[in-house]
């Protein structure tokens, strides 16, 4: 029977075991393992990002030479001679100089390390320099006022184009002459007016063209033909990329922000502001609108004239509640006031201006290179004895021109009702937006060629073959033109009128 006892216990044993072996397997089985399927954690943090390489660019002689020559050496004293002397005005403006040079060394540097670009991308270059232009101009158009230096404003403001010598494609140097040339006739008002009063604006004035001549003296040795580029260099955008500050001189970018948390729960996204809420507004669509308040007819000025009578809108909520000044507008030409007349020689140029009701205006002892120049002159008379280069006529109204003979032409432009005599010689007679005028020549200019172009009323008298001097037979202008169209041409005649 003890042995019927120890064979059961065994058993029992055998199973207990079984059991535990089978509890095991189980236990092992529900421990969750590790696997890509896990339940969602917190992410870790981005990582920062590698910081911007700036890449550093040895300047290149040119760079250095125009910094030393012309920044340095003629554009920074000018500035500094026009604070000592100058009014608020006229200060701004050089400054404006300064940043105007600063910036094209910016654009020379630019060149000396990258290729060239299209015409899209060098815009995009130049879109400092036209700013700086622009606010030059518009100092010297608003203080017109500064009589005794509007001569000076207009100098610099005549000046700045200087820099676009870089757009050309070839001789800059010539470019950048002519804009000297352009600056002379303000540079010789203000030495002609200051000489003996006050030796610092004469200096002043040759300080800023000595900018000029500094300038083409370093564009015709290191940018004969146009500005160089770096043939072998980098775009523009990946030196901008390169360089951060390259472009305006900006500083660096901060380093990034850290990483975002978790967004909290919410029912509705929070409401932003700035181009963002912008933009989230527009994506609501058609529901954009619904909060749009429908106007009644008594707020609607076209159905409402008591509204209109009263000439006032209610103000809105949260209007601001200063507004900006209407611009005042612009005094009609008429009501300005009469400007100075004039009558010298400056240089080999005779400006006579503004002579209004003169009997009589006499050149006397004028030089083969001589030019005459009359700008808004009115009922005037102007004899000019001596044989001259040329002869111009500007904006003058019922102004009558003697001249003996003239080397190149006489040009007259907007002067209705205008009376031109050559006693002597004129290769050329340009006539351009003039209504009726006369022009009597002499047997010497009868080989004068007359252009004209939108003009009307103009009559030639020509001198009668066999009679005295003084009798002329008077000879209208033709005014009526037929074109044809011949062989994929067009082919102009003047209409002759039969009967």
């Amino acid at each position: 029977m003890s042995n019927i006892n120890i064979s059961t216990v065994l058993k029992r044993l055998e199973a207990v075991t079984s059991r535990l072996e089978d509890l095991y397997e189980h236990s092992d089985k529900s421990v969750p393992q590790p696997s890509n399927t896990s339940t969602p954690t917190a992410a870790p943090a981005p990582a920062a990002p590698a910081p911007v390489q700036v890449q550093v660019f040895e300047d290149l002689p040119s760079v250095v030479a125009y910094d030393e020559q012309i920044l340095k050496g003629k554009v920074q004293p000018f500035v500094k001679l026009t604070e000592k002397f100058s009014i608020a005005s006229l200060v701004e403006q050089s400054k404006l100089v300064e940043r105007l040079y600063t910036n094209l060394g910016g654009i020379i540097r630019v060149a000396a390390i990258c290729k060239k670009p299209d015409q899209a991308a060098f815009a995009e270059v130049l879109h400092d320099l036209q700013g700086d232009i622009e606010a030059i101009s518009a100092i010297k158009d608003s203080n017109r006022k500064e009589r005794n230096w509007f001569n000076h404003l207009n100098l610099v403001a005549e000046g700045s184009p200087a820099v676009g010598w870089i757009t050309m494609e070839s001789k800059p140097g010539q470019y950048i002459t002519d804009i000297k040339e352009a600056t002379q006739f303000y540079g010789n008002r203000i030495i002609t007016e200051f000489k003996e009063k006050d030796k610092t604006h004469v200096e002043w004035v040759m300080g800023f063209t000595s900018i000029f001549d500094e300038m083409k003296k370093y564009a015709i040795e290191y940018h004969t033909t146009g500005l160089v580029w770096n043939a072998k260099g980098m775009s523009i955008s990946e030196y901008k990329a390169s360089t951060p500050a390259a472009a305006g001189g900006a500083p660096p970018p901060p380093p990034p922000p850290p990483p975002p948390g978790p967004p909290p729960p919410s029912s509705a996204p929070a409401a932003g502001s700035g181009a963002a809420a912008v933009f989230a507004e527009l994506n609501r669509g058609a529901d954009v609108t619904k909060n749009l308040r429908k106007v009644d007819k008594s707020e609607m000025t076209h159905k409402n004239p008591a509204l209109r009578a009263s000439s006032a809108v209610p103000s809105t909520v949260g209007s601001s509640a200063t507004s900006k000044k209407p611009l005042k507008p612009a005094k009609p030409q008429a009501l300005m006031g009469k400007k100075p007349a004039k009558f010298a020689l400056e240089g080999n140029k005779w400006a006579i201006e503004y002579q209004e009701n003169v009997g009589v205006l006499t050149v006397d002892n004028a030089e083969f290179s001589h030019v005459v120049n009359l700008f808004g002159c009115k009922n005037s008379t102007i004899i000019i004895k001596g044989k001259i280069n040329a002869v111009t006529i500007v904006n003058c109204i019922k102004t009558s021109v003697l001249v003996e003979s003239v080397i190149s032409s006489v040009s007259v432009t907007n002067s209705p009702s205008f009376t031109l005599q050559i006693t002597g010689s004129a290769p050329t007679i340009q006539l351009d937006s003039t209504d009726s005028g006369q022009i009597f020549l002499s047997k010497d200019c009868l080989n004068a060629e007359i252009t004209t172009a939108k003009c009307s009323s103009i009559n030639v008298s020509l001198p009668v073959e066999g009679e005295e001097d003084g009798i002329f037979e008077e000879k209208p202008m033709p005014e009526m033109l037929l074109t044809k169209i011949q062989h994929g041409k067009l082919v102009t005649t003047v209409v002759e009128h039969v009967g």
